[in-house]
């Protein structure tokens, strides 16, 4: 009986272990891939149209927007908090944190925040304009309570080198990707347009677009 026993068991054991290895590729194509598309230096112009573009193919995105214009355009910004996106903090002006003073440093950051604030927003994440950084920048946007939030692939967009060149940036971007583009302060129109390319080549691949955690 003993011998019997343990021969049932290791053939349940096997069984079991099959059944998990045939699942597991199936359950892994289920799940969706991710970018994070991320604008900044709005809200702009065409910020309105880019928006247009994200809700016909359900994409959310992060808009690290600068307070200046913000105060100056908020209606795309409420716009995009109420249709499920996130707007979060670029500064007030687009300053290089790393050459300003502490009280210069204060100003934009938290003149930005306020902003922000102003329209309902109550992202902690920062952009510093450039991904400018050191120390004493990271020290101090921590000191804030706020979440610096960078990326990792640069679409080059602000340079409009062609509407095509920007949506296969955009399409080769690894998976998993913080992918930086623009929708302020000037014509972003080759942006738009490689939205318009970029994303229904992606959705066919099974990706999903998001907002940046915890923003």
């Amino acid at each position: 009986m003993g011998t019997n026993n343990t021969a049932r068991t290791v053939v349940i054991t096997l069984l079991s272990t099959a059944l998990a290895m045939m699942a597991t590729p199936a359950a892994m194509a289920d799940e969706p891939k991710v970018l994070y598309l991320t604008f900044d230096d709005g809200t702009g112009t065409d910020t309105e149209t880019v928006l247009d573009v994200l809700q016909g193919f359900h994409a959310k995105a992060t808009f690290f927007a600068l307070g200046e214009n913000v105060t100056r355009n908020p209606a795309p910004a409420k716009r995009a908090l109420a249709e499920g996106h996130v707007v979060a903090n670029h500064t007030w002006s687009h300053k290089d944190l790393t050459t300003l003073d502490d009280a210069e440093f204060d100003a934009e950051v938290d003149k930005g925040t306020e902003a922000i604030r102003s329209i309902g927003s109550p992202s902690n994440c920062l952009r510093p304009p450039y991904g400018a950084v050191n120390d004493r920048v990271n020290q101090k946007i921590k000191d804030k309570g706020l979440i610096r939030k960078l990326w990792n692939v640069d679409t080059e967009d602000w340079t409009k080198p062609g509407a095509d060149v920007i949506a296969k940036r955009i399409v080769d971007s690894p998976e998993g990707s913080v992918v930086l583009m623009h929708d302020g302060p000037t014509d972003r129109g080759q942006t738009v347009e490689a939205l318009k390319i970029a994303l229904p080549q992606l959705v066919q691949q099974g990706y999903e677009f998001v907002t940046l955690p915890p923003c």
